[in-house]
């Protein structure tokens, strides 16, 4: 993502994020959701999320990995050392992989312990160097490929866990966001392309582009995320829309309004609810898609400015939305720096547990 786990429009809020009240929310709405709590710690920078019901623990992208023992509430920065990472994702057997954007590399680590069980470097298929060398990552579960991408370049690492090597890349024309699976062998990307945006498809076991979906009306595509069973794509952009797109023919089947500035879009396939968190209003969106015809925002949950991410775990319903207070950005970069001993993780909650 193109963040580093931080936000990067000016603004006032860029210094102050104070926790808002529940209490705060329109009254007339569904109130499905409660900010339930918060976990502090000590961790800077993050970027991406990313819940592993195999042994009920949350995986953030943080200078290398935090963990949150979900069972617990136990949160240990550190688990693993990194320099810029960005993409984290868990592999179903225990074992988690993150990129580093510094050393172009994936590794792979046990997600109970942080011990490393392999590294895989993606220098030689992937020369381009900057912030976002390697940023999205996802694994592609018929292939068992994880698929990371090169934000600076356009290109799409196909990286082989067994083998510890690359088997593949590809190109995107234009500026690649984040990725989404749909377990059938098709990764979808949100691309920003000169002042358009479009979602691409790529056959991951045929090596090739095979789609080229519009987003209408999209400025800044960030977060995607895929609904198997209404075979449906849902995809936020930076001015503050969330548009949901069939996949088998692109067709638009809603767009509806969040906060701007959110990057992701965090699915519960369970509950059929979506959750968009805006960092410019400080609050989630939460939307209810019962089918591909059915869908409609619920509820807009105050939460805290700054907070643009997460990770929802389809087990207990619970979302976990990393989030901080920020100061000037550090000379050495154009982002502001989160302020130490500000950072926590928000707990929302469904008030009727399902």
């Amino acid at each position: 993502m193109h963040r580093v786990g931080m936000p990067w429009r000016a603004g006032a809020w860029l210094v102050a994020a104070a926790l808002l009240s529940p209490g705060t929310a329109a009254s007339a709405e569904v109130r499905e959701y409660a900010l339930a709590g918060r976990i502090a710690g000590t961790g800077g920078a993050w970027d991406y999320a990313v819940v592993d019901n195999y042994d009920s623990r949350l995986y953030l992208a943080q200078q290398g990995v935090t963990a949150l023992d979900l069972k617990t509430g136990e949160l240990t920065t550190g688990l693993l050392k990194g320099n810029i990472t960005h993409g984290v994702a868990a592999l179903g057997d225990g074992s988690v992989a993150v990129d580093d954007a510094v050393t172009k590399s994936i590794t792979v680590f046990k997600g109970a312990s942080g011990e490393v069980l392999a590294t895989i470097p993606t220098a030689p298929e992937n020369p381009v160097n900057g912030l976002h060398a390697l940023d999205a990552l996802v694994l592609e579960p018929r292939t068992g490929l994880l698929v990371a991408i090169n934000a600076e370049s356009g290109t799409v690492v196909l990286a082989d866990v067994k083998r510890q090597s690359v088997v593949g890349t590809l190109k995107v024309d234009g500026k690649p966001e984040y990725a989404a699976a749909n377990a059938a062998g098709i990764v979808y990307i949100n691309v920003e392309k000169n002042d358009a945006a479009e979602i691409v498809a790529v056959d991951v076991l045929a090596r090739k582009l095979v789609a080229h979906i519009p987003l209408h009306g999209c400025e800044g595509p960030t977060g995607i995320a895929y609904d198997r069973l209404a075979d449906l794509l849902m995809s936020v952009c930076e001015n503050g829309i969330v548009e949901f797109v069939r996949a088998r023919n692109g067709e638009e089947v809603a767009s509806l309004g969040v906060g701007k500035g959110a990057d992701a879009v965090m699915f519960d396939s369970r509950r059929r609810r979506a959750f968009v968190a805006s960092p410019e209003q400080g609050t989630l969106s939460i939307i209810a898609v019962r089918s591909a015809t059915d869908i409609a925002m619920i509820q807009t949950l105050p939460t805290q400015r700054g907070t643009r991410l997460g990770a929802v775990d389809c087990a207990t319903g619970k979302v976990y939305l990393p989030a901080a207070r920020f100061g000037p950005a550090v000379p050495s970069g154009p982002y502001p720096r989160v302020l130490p001993g500000t950072f926590a993780i928000l707990i929302v909650i469904p008030i009727n547990a399902t």
